[in-house]
């Protein structure tokens, strides 16, 4: 998908593994403490997305960001002009955790495969506000 090549590729400063588009279950304010499980539902956490580098069980440091989804005047945007172009993302919250799988790039496996049980009920603090049914992006990079 353009948006997770082109897009997501500006955001992090790790190497790059995975990015899936999920639907919050919740209304979110700023500032609100929540977390992965309560803020998607079992479903959209299984959504599958694949590994763009390999991981190591309990080895590999991941860190998850989520990102709301930009407008459709910023995606036209881009279509049209690939360099030069600075787009911010409002950050709704993120995460820094081992990798609970291990798995070679290519593979697919999701949310609930990659984060153990208790990274996914971390809490954080929302940065940003999201409405229930609103598309978010959940951004996955190694750390070193």
């Amino acid at each position: 998908m353009y948006i997770e090549g082109v897009l997501l590729g500006m955001v992090g400063v790790g190497e790059r593994l995975g990015a899936v588009e999920l639907q919050a279950r919740k209304d979110v304010m700023k500032g609100e403490r929540t977390s992965i499980e309560s803020l998607f539902s079992y479903g959209e956490r299984r959504k599958q997305f694949e590994l763009e580098a390999d991981v190591r069980r309990w080895r590999t440091k991941v860190r998850v960001k989520i990102l709301l989804k930009p407008p459709e005047e910023a995606l036209s945007v881009l279509k049209s002009w690939r360099e030069g172009i600075k787009i911010e993302i409002p950050k709704l919250g993120s995460l820094t955790t081992l990798a609970d799988i291990t798995k070679k790039r290519g593979e697919k496996t999701s949310l609930n495969g990659i984060l153990a049980s208790t990274a996914r009920r971390t809490p954080f603090f929302a940065e940003e506000s999201v409405s229930a049914g609103e598309s978010v992006l959940c951004y996955l990079e190694i750390l070193p």
